[in-house]
């Protein structure tokens, strides 16, 4: 098997954070095309997309209504020859965590790495200043309520630019 070149890399990642954005804007950009081409109106808009929210327009949930319980493990990329690229072949098992605004969102992190010197942090800046920093074989967990909409990036302090990830909350 060939190993993966730095070029490789870049148009992964490049096409991983195009599709995070399209997959979040795709969506509205279509139905407002959809809605002008059939004159309908900001409310019939939101109609239309409750198929895939459900009827309150929120995201169903698993667990109990306004709580949202995320898993999140340490994962690497086979075959990434980090010494030759000078990146770490790291990443996480969840590269996006979705919510709504309001819920009470615990987040359960895992550093399943195999090297036992390896450090991984789950890292949110403001407003919800997170910082999960594990080493080998741990585990750690921080609950807070998402109460500003918006993305935010969650990143490992140790594995920057390429161990990062996007929690959305929903208005």
């Amino acid at each position: 098997m060939k190993s993966i070149t730095s070029l490789s890399i870049f148009v992964l990642l490049s096409m991983a954070i195009c599709l995070s954005i399209f997959a979040m804007a795709g969506p509205k950009i279509f139905t407002q095309v959809y809605a002008q081409d059939k004159n309908e109106t900001s409310e019939a808009q939101i109609k239309n997309m409750s198929n895939a929210t459900g009827p309150s327009g929120k995201i169903p949930s698993m667990s109990t209504p306004g709580e949202k319980t995320i898993y999140i493990f340490t994962s690497e990329i086979a075959n990434v020859a980090e010494e030759k690229l000078k990146v770490a072949g790291d990443y996480y098992s969840l590269p996006t965590i979705l919510v709504n605004k309001g819920d009470k969102v615990t987040v359960h992190f895992y550093n399943v790495d195999d090297v036992k010197t390896e450090r991984h942090s789950f890292t949110i800046g403001d407003p919800y200043k997170l910082d999960i920093d594990l080493g080998f074989g741990q585990s750690g967990n921080a609950t807070f309520t998402a109460d500003h909409t918006g993305l935010f990036t969650y990143y490992c302090r140790y594995h920057l630019p390429v161990m990062t990830g996007q929690l959305l909350v929903l208005p």
